[in-house]
């Protein structure tokens, strides 16, 4: 199976994983708009940089869960 059949099966079954990618997703979204922007104000800047670290501490999380299932610590 490969990591994008996992990541399916995750999005599927697994509530915890299904809303890690959700947020994840809305983060990304958010971001997105930012960078669409001029010029950013200085709390803009600094907005950017925690919605930064907390798309990756979410990224972290679903990287976990997708290797305990590799190790077989988790079910699909």
């Amino acid at each position: 199976m490969t990591e994008q059949e996992i990541i399916e099966k995750l999005l599927k079954s697994n509530e915890e994983f299904r809303k890690l990618k959700e947020e994840h997703a809305r983060l990304e979204e958010k971001l997105e708009e930012f960078v669409k922007k001029k010029y950013l104000t200085p709390e803009e800047e600094a907005e950017v940089k925690l919605i930064k670290k907390k798309k990756l501490e979410l990224k972290d999380k679903m990287n976990e869960i997708l290797n305990k299932v590799k190790k077989g610590e988790v079910q699909l």
